[in-house]
């Protein structure tokens, strides 16, 4: 208990000299210029509105420097690395452009005539970087949902980027890209695939896909379907494999695997196996599964297996 208020004061006491700081900045800054007020008459004609701008200017980056060295070590334990990022950029961009107009209204130009110039540019610049604007939004709102983070395995599946279903006698899989988020800015998503290779992928595509987080569970189904010739006994078959599959430290004992017949041929019959991994990757699951028909269909069928 003792540790946790040592910390909360740790944190008060940063904030309370981050405000000082800023306070004093400001201070500093209004007695520069009220004494200098004194001596505008005896100045050239418009210097006095650049030494306010320039004073502006210098002691403004100074207070935006506090104002984000303080914030990021009062947030730095409670967000992550990507959200620190994007936060960073909105903050500058706010703070930096309001600078900007503080530095024109002590140069003395009307900053509402501009204000109302950037609203009209504005309006047309949005009609046409519509695409652009959309990443930003988008980027925005994954900053805050936080569907996933820097290092998360995630899958996507989006009617964007296409992929060829998986024909028969296989069934039906995600049309998805797998990898490892790597990167997130403000317009894309860096993503690491399986394969290696990097892809980068427009947030406002990100915001209409399906997105799978394997980096929030740890406990899976894996389904797989196979062909087994119809000389080889189902109820023996299934036995044998069910007791083969419990034996293995990759399936969950409960709930116990299932083992059914989900079609025919006039030769073969097709089963699917759905058991409860422990593990996110499907593919050892697999690897394990069609092993043992292999090797059983060898056993059944009197064919060596192949090398």
């Amino acid at each position: 208990m003792s540790e946790r208020s040592d910390k909360n004061s740790h944190k008060y006491r940063h904030l309370l000299i981050l405000v000082s700081g800023i306070l004093a900045v400001g201070v500093l800054l209004s007695g520069m210029l009220y004494f200098l007020s004194f001596y505008a008459n005896r100045l050239p004609k418009g210097l006095f509105p650049v030494i306010e701008a320039v004073l502006v200017l210098i002691f403004g980056i100074i207070a935006i420097r506090l104002l984000q060295n303080g914030l990021f070590r009062l947030l730095h334990s409670r967000i992550s690395e990507d959200k620190a990022g994007f936060l960073k950029f909105i903050l500058n961009f706010i703070a930096y452009f309001t600078l900007f107009l503080f530095i024109l209204s002590a140069l003395g130009i009307d900053i509402t005539k501009i204000l109302l110039g950037a609203t009209f540019f504005g309006v047309i610049f949005g009609i046409a970087s519509q695409a652009l604007l959309s990443n930003l939004f988008a980027g925005f709102v994954i900053f805050l949902a936080s569907p996933f983070r820097i290092g998360d395995r995630i899958t996507i599946v989006t009617w964007q980027w296409g992929l060829l279903m998986s024909t028969y006698q296989h069934e039906a899989v995600k049309p998805g890209y797998t990898g490892i988020i790597r990167d997130i800015n403000i317009l894309f998503t860096t993503i690491e695939e399986d394969n290696g290779l990097l892809i980068k992928a427009p947030n406002n595509i990100l915001m209409q896909a399906l997105i799978t987080n394997y980096s929030e569970v740890n406990k899976r189904t894996v389904r797989v379907r196979f062909e087994l010739d119809k000389s080889i006994d189902f109820e023996n078959f299934r036995d044998g494999l069910t007791q083969y599959l419990l034996n293995s430290d990759l399936i969950e004992k409960f709930p116990a695997p299932s083992i059914k017949i989900v079609d025919l041929s006039l030769t073969s019959y097709f089963v699917a196996v759905v058991v409860y991994a422990g593990s996110i990757d499907e593919d050892p699951v697999r690897d394990l599964v069609l092993s043992y028909v292999l090797k059983r269909q060898a056993q059944v069928l009197n064919k060596p297996l192949l090398k």
